[in-house]
């Protein structure tokens, strides 16, 4: 993984990690970045190494992953990030990239065997760029664990934030798209509320001059980049999710977990997991008026929150939680391990057909 030292990637990456040492499964991570992240695996459990890439030359990067992999003997690499991916060698082995974005498929073609995506979009995508069905596997993001979800709630104080104040928390990244100057419209229109924000991104002073511009400064404390979102989202009134452009929206899911009622822009991620005013609310994108209405909804009606929160309480143990999301990642990795049926002629990239399977899946098999 060529990760960098926080973000979502980096946390599912670990999350991940964690669901195969608890299966069982013998692994080795490959790191390049922060000693930080190092740590973290090896609280796990799970041995490290850390490399410098890109360096110098690339056939130096190819050479130092190639090795480690050579000695690990691995049935199954994944190339947590496309860029990692080009160096490595397929050579014994089946090769499963992730696929973080619309537009990593075009880098991953011809380079693994198999990918997974959290999105259909994205998979859909990857299938009309060549991918063949059974290439392209729709996982959901590994959640947080039991442990994460039960962490003590952050007391208010420590945020600089009145205990008896209504309190709105948000987490996204923060991209020109993601939506939060409708969120800061929307506070700026609620007297006395207080907002956090845990966002990463480049534009984060862009973002505090425009909290400025509103007269809401005061009231936002941003709180950078927290790769335990449970303590802030039990602490707050209400979780919203301004994002203008999502197709995924797993930030609801870890609200959710901790029984938080949602609020999110209707977008195509969180349009598809929210059943509005049943186990979150909807309101249109950019609707500054809108959100602030559902915000002061939620928290004038505590019932309504309650229930709200709880619906999204179930629909995460019903769908996301880690003991529905773990034997997923399970069944891919048994899956594309699978060996040929007797008699049966192991299938290569290079003998791949549009609409072929590499695994001898019938073609229009589902997964």
């Amino acid at each position: 993984m060529c990760g960098a030292p926080y973000g979502g990637v980096e946390r599912q990456a670990e999350r991940l990690a964690g669901v195969l040492k608890r299966a069982g499964v013998e692994q080795r991570v490959l790191l390049c970045g922060p000693p930080a992240r190092a740590k973290n695996f090896e609280a796990l459990g799970i041995q490290g190494n850390t490399i410098e890439f890109p360096s110098r030359f690339a056939f130096m990067d190819r050479r130092r992953i190639n090795t480690v992999i050579r000695r690990f003997e691995p049935d199954v690499v994944i190339s947590w990030t496309p860029d990692v991916a080009a160096y490595v060698k397929k050579d014994g082995f089946i090769h499963l990239a992730r696929l973080g974005t619309q537009f990593d498929h075009e880098l991953l073609l011809n380079k693994c065997h198999h990918i997974f995506t959290p999105s259909q979009t994205r998979a859909d995508a990857a299938m009309r760029a060549g991918w063949s069905v059974q290439q392209v596997h729709v996982l959901p993001h590994v959640p947080m664990t039991p442990e994460e979800i039960a962490e003590k709630a952050i007391n208010r104080k420590a945020v600089f934030t009145p205990p008896t104040s209504n309190l709105i928390f948000t987490a996204m990244r923060l991209t020109q798209k993601a939506g939060l100057e409708t969120l800061l419209d929307a506070v700026a229109r609620l007297s006395g509320y207080y907002l956090w924000i845990a966002v990463n991104g480049a534009d984060r002073e862009a973002l505090e001059a425009a909290a400025h511009e509103r007269g809401v400064k005061p009231r936002v404390r941003f709180l950078g980049w927290q790769d335990k979102l449970g303590p802030y989202i039990s602490a707050c009134d209400v979780f919203v999710y301004p994002s203008k452009q999502d197709d995924v929206g797993d930030a609801i899911t870890e609200a959710w977990a901790c029984g938080a009622p949602v609020i999110a822009a209707d977008s195509l991620g969180p349009g598809l997991l929210i059943r509005h005013n049943e186990n979150g609310m909807l309101v249109p994108v950019s609707a500054a008026n809108s959100m602030a209405e559902a915000i002061k909804l939620l928290t004038q009606n505590p019932e309504q929150a309650k229930r709200l929160g709880a619906a999204g309480r179930a629909a995460f143990a019903e769908t996301f939680a880690m003991d529905k999301v773990g034997p997923q990642y399970m069944s891919l990795l048994e899956r594309i391990t699978a060996k040929p049926a007797a008699g049966e002629a192991p299938r290569t990239l290079a003998s791949l057909r549009p609409g072929d399977s590499l695994l001898g899946i019938p073609s229009g098999a589902t997964h």
